[in-house]
């Protein structure tokens, strides 16, 4: 479906959908003309975040309810959440947490996941280039985006679901409640993949009353149409059911200055003699999702909440973001393999690039390429994700039951050479299959003592095809031909644990935690060629197969003491440890040499120390909380790209000896009267390799630069250097002032700037890769008409335009150049919303 006709849908849909919740509302609405506004509903045992209840209609119109996340807000209600499985207010809790509500995904319209770090300051979550296709960085602790076999060191737990791996970051971010960030290990009672920390998403459930909302918008710089919708409310006898769905539809922002090359790298014998043009606007995405939430609850103790996500991602390749951000020796244009000069390529961050397709001979007797969109860059993501959480409150104990299974099907080709002559094409596709069940209880006794616990099994089946066109080559007799590669890295993996924690109130100031979590994890690898061109004699044979097993444990204690002199004033000392399970890498490309020990990498494990200091000043009007860590990572996974011959591409997972991240952080919000609220922000993050001499060299690096022959190979000592993605400092501070523009339009005016320090983009500290520190800027308007029944917002992001780079790997092809992901653009959203 092309763009048009997909908007012309997307417009269809908001206006049925508006339609649809105008008649529900006609049937359901009560008398008055004001909207009923109900608290949220804290669901005993579950693991969102619950809010207070709603602000009054001048500050956050409409019937929705709306949380308040930055600690204390003036208004009658109190943020809570269940980082340790129990309902606790957030200034009480002894973990260093972000909490972003309704109001501020709406303020910022993060309808993307990637954007959480404009409101969590300290986390990246970015898109990658192949392997994982994406990476989630906190405080400079991430995995690697290059190999899909490693799982985030970050976790995702997705309503209750917990997701180790980035796929879901393609799909839409559409009707959320609440988004937490929990920084540092959180073993006990998130598991495995928590070594960094946790980003916890909630999705709204229905409410005691019929609301619902229609919100239409239009980003103006890529072009991008979006509707989300949703409806719900009781439905008698203890049921409640809210329904939502979101499109969007994107040209994207990268404009492809290539428009056809003669093939000066193929021949006619080899398949090619001109290369053409990828699209000309490069970026263009597309989404389709909806989720069903079913509620009950029994009033007698019982509560059931199933939530069923669909989605739908289309998209021109995860290469179609790529730009080349550097060149060394001063070139002003990148090169591919041989030197050949890419003649509409550049050297910056520009929001502009230079990308071939690939010959159609060459794809014709291609068919797991061109199945797909006739072998265009392409990527898709199809998702199922349904939950089924399960509560039952007694006087004293809440049993909880948490079900899930994750599906998705992922689909990407395209550009690998970021270059004009598409030297290297490559694809990579990879279907899952996730069953994830937790049961676990927590209690409440009147006594000093109180416990939790519980249990977790998991069971993942996932399979990767990947493959690659690399350079010359002639057609082969036997298949017709041109492609080097194609490979199946079919991989198996279950997991279980045991977990708890017990809290004692040694006095009512005074309560010391301490818990442990241990972890049982099998994994299975099988990996080999399909098809190998008769001319790459340097990868696996077809025939001969990778296969191997390995399984690890590991016990994660905590202790935590937290004093609380008063109910304006936290503070707490606590000795964290995490575990990260190692597993097999699955590469690019299978090289002749590659065997199960190549393959296997090792688990990562971290320890470590926090405090914090969390205050309420002046009625709740100022908050400052204060927090300093020190954790030590060791054997923290990462992955670097090697060229092994011309015609193949592929990468090491490596297990990097010592990783220390160290730090401080600030954030302090202040509501005046007149609905004024000033917030701030300031971290330092000194994350370093404490001890890593086998690095990679980045390309064309020399001896003189530190890159010396170790044993047959060659490797860089990065101990004492910085840790890629990691800036020393960041730095926010922002405004926001509600105000009643007339008696009947309620205004809203919000800025924010952020600075980042410098810091490198790619994991072997390429010169070319560092990037130079920047400022944002973030600010809208917002006005509330009706009583916040309809608004007019128009939101920016990124105002100064500023283009920096996420995740940088050294150009394949190229003498040093280095591509990366540049962040989001200026984007400024027009955006109009109706309530019921």
């Amino acid at each position: 479906m092309n763009a048009k006709w997909t908007k012309c849908l997307l417009t269809a849909v908001s206006l049925g959908t508006l339609s649809l919740a105008a008649v529900a509302h006609a049937q359901t609405a009560p008398a008055s003309n004001q909207p009923a506004v109900e608290p949220t509903k804290q669901v005993p045992g579950s693991d969102a975040a619950q809010g207070s209840p709603a602000t009054p209609a001048a500050t956050l119109p409409g019937d929705q309810q709306e949380q308040t996340t930055r600690p204390g807000a003036a208004n009658s209600g109190e943020i809570v959440v269940t980082a340790r499985r129990r309902v606790e207010r957030l200034q009480d809790v002894p973990v260093a947490a972000t909490v972003i509500d309704q109001q501020q995904i709406r303020q910022y319209d993060l309808t993307s996941v990637a954007n959480i770090r404009i409101a969590a300051p300290e986390i990246t979550l970015d898109r990658g280039f192949t392997g994982s296709a994406s990476s989630i960085s906190l405080r400079g602790v991430s995995s690697s985006s290059i190999d899909s076999g490693v799982e985030q060191s970050v976790l995702l737990d997705f309503d209750g679901m917990a997701i180790s791996r980035g796929r879901v970051l393609n799909d839409a971010l559409f009707d959320v409640e609440q988004l937490n960030v929990l920084k540092g290990p959180q073993a006990v009672f998130f598991g495995k993949n928590s070594p960094g920390g946790v980003v916890s998403i909630r999705s709204a459930n229905p409410g005691k009353t019929f609301n619902a909302y229609a919100r239409t918008g239009y980003e103006f710089t890529s072009r991008n149409l979006q509707v989300e919708a949703a409806a719900g409310g009781p439905l008698g006898n203890g049921f409640g059911l809210r329904v939502a769905v979101f499109g969007s539809s994107s040209d994207g922002y990268i404009r492809n200055q290539d428009r056809g090359v003669v093939d000066v790298v193929r021949s006619a014998a080899t398949g090619s003699t001109f290369v053409p043009a990828a699209p000309s606007r490069l970026g263009a995405e597309r989404k389709l999702a909806g989720r069903v939430t079913l509620t009950y609850d029994n009033d007698a103790g019982f509560s059931a909440n199933f939530k069923m996500l669909a989605s739908s991602y289309r998209g021109q390749g995860i290469q179609s973001f790529s730009e080349i951000m550097g060149c060394p020796g001063g070139r002003t244009k990148p090169v591919t393999t041989g030197g050949i000069v890419d003649p509409t390529g550049d050297c910056k961050l520009n929001d502009k690039s230079s990308q071939g397709w690939i010959s159609p001979q060459i794809l014709q007797n291609w068919s797991q390429v061109n199945r797909y969109n006739n072998g265009t860059p392409f990527s898709q993501n199809n998702t199922l994700l349904p939950t089924l959480t399960l509560n039952y409150e007694g006087d004293a104990v809440i049993l909880t039951s948490v079900t899930g299974y994750y599906d998705y099907d992922y689909v990407s080709q395209g550009n690998a050479d970021a270059t004009s002559y598409s030297y290297f094409w490559s694809y990579s596709n990879e279907k899952n299959k996730s069953f994830y069940q937790e049961i676990r209880a927590t209690t409440s006794f009147d006594g000093a003592l109180n416990f939790a616990g519980g249990g977790h099994y998991e069971h993942n089946k996932r399979d990767l095809f990947v493959g690659a066109a690399s350079g010359p080559l002639p057609r082969d007799p036997a298949t017709g031909r041109y492609n080097s590669n194609d490979n199946t890295q079919l991989n198996k993996s279950s997991a279980w644990s045991v977990f708890g924690q017990a809290v004692l109130n040694i006095s009512p100031k005074l309560e010391l935690a301490g818990g442990a979590r241990y972890t049982k994890q099998h994994n299975e690898v099988n990996s080999g060629n399909v098809y190998r061109h008769p001319l790459v004699t340097g990868q696996l044979p077809v025939g001969v197969r990778i296969v191997g097993e390995k399984s690890q444990d590991n016990i994660s204690p905590e202790a935590t003491l937290t004093w609380r002199p008063s109910r304006e004033l936290t503070l707490y000392g606590a000795y964290k440890t995490g575990f990260l399970a190692g597993g097999f890498s699955n590469p690019g490309a299978l090289s002749a040499i590659t065997t199960i020990n190549t393959l296997s990498f090792d688990e990562e494990t971290v320890n470590g120390f926090e405090v914090g200091a969390k205050s309420t000043l002046m009625n709740g009007r100022l908050t400052a909380n204060l927090t300093g860590y020190r954790y030590i990572y060791k054997g923290l996974p990462l992955t670097s790209i090697l060229a092994v011959s011309a015609n193949t591409l592929t990468y090491v997972t490596q297990n990097a000896a010592n990783t220390v991240a160290q730090g401080v952080e600030f954030e302090t919000a202040y509501r005046a009267v007149g609905g004024l609220t000033l917030r701030g922000t300031a971290s330092y993050n000194d994350a370093h390799y404490d001890r890593f001499p086998g690095a990679q060299c980045y390309t064309g690096q020399t001896a003189a630069q530190g890159c010396l022959p170790i044993g047959n190979t060659t490797a860089q000592d990065l101990s004492g250097r910085s840790v890629y993605r990691a800036p020393k400092f960041i730095g926010t501070a922002g405004v926001l002032k509600t105000f009643d523009l007339s008696p009947d339009v309620a205004t809203t005016l919000n800025a924010d700037v952020r600075y980042t320090t410098g810091y490198y983009s790619g994991l072997n500290l390429n010169p070319v890769s560092y990037q130079d520190g920047f400022l944002t800027l973030n600010a809208g308007a917002r006005f509330d008409m009706a009583g916040g029944r309809y608004s007019v917002a128009l939101i920016g992001r990124n105002l100064t335009n500023q283009r920096y780079a996420t995740i940088g790997i050294d150009k394949p092809g190229g003498t040093g150049e280095v591509f990366t992901v540049a962040g989001e653009p200026r984007a400024v959203v027009l955006q109009l919303e109706t309530k019921f």
